[in-house]
């Protein structure tokens, strides 16, 4: 059998790797600066999906519009923190190399910065597994437009329809919309709330997935 999905493309944060300690690390800090107390993990993981001014606006009790100064700085910090191994979701690792062995080619596409994205992934030793990486820098426009995705798509120079998109939040769900490419949901990432139309794709646990393309016949067994 001809595995239906030839290429699988990836959502970074609260997909692959959950990034929220190390935010938090950072702004707490800047608001142990402005002698704010520290907020919890949870509002972090709510906040990351919206972009680093809505992010860091939240985190500092400022506008959106008047956080944009401070995103720079947050990047900055972000960077110089290492990225723990444990960031990895549980069964990542087993899931990659499921797919690698089976010839599907592996993408990312993330609204975090190019530079951060691949930071963190040699970080966490999964910069080997993945063809391309696009971030929210690489062009000029970010999810949820469709250019992002649409990039790697012609990047890895395999048919839409042989495409998977894989993210955590209503901003990945609609980008895969945009581009005419399916979408998997993974539910136990940062957007628990989205819905769901009946040809996408939810899962749990990222080692399932893999037996769970195989039950429906998206891949080789």
């Amino acid at each position: 059998m001809i595995s239906t999905y030839c290429g699988i493309v990836f959502d970074l944060d609260g997909t692959l790797i959950d990034s929220a300690p190390v935010v938090a690390d950072v702004l707490n800090g800047m608001r142990q600066q402005r002698s704010k107390d520290a907020l919890g993990i949870d509002c972090y993981r709510s906040w990351s999906s919206e972009g680093g001014a809505v992010l860091v606006g939240n985190a500092l009790d400022i506008p959106p519009q008047d956080a944009e100064q401070f995103v720079p700085e947050f990047r900055r910090r972000y960077f110089e923190l290492p990225t723990p191994l444990n960031s990895i979701y549980p069964g990542v690792i087993e899931m990659l190399k499921a797919f690698k062995s089976r010839n599907i080619t592996l993408a990312i596409c993330s609204n975090k910065p190019e530079h951060l994205c691949k930071k963190v992934l040699n970080e966490v030793n999964l910069d080997s597994y993945f063809d391309v990486v696009v971030g929210g820098d690489t062009l000029a426009k970010r999810k949820p437009d469709p250019l992002p995705l649409m990039h790697v798509i012609n990047e890895i120079r395999i048919n839409p329809n042989e495409i998977l998109y894989v993210g955590d939040s209503l901003i990945d769900k609609n980008t895969a919309i945009s581009a005419g490419i399916d979408f998997a949901f993974f539910a136990g990432g940062y957007d628990s709330k989205i819905a769901l139309g009946p040809s996408d794709i939810s899962f749990n646990a990222h080692d399932l997935f893999v037996s769970d393309l195989i039950i429906r016949g998206k891949i080789n067994e």
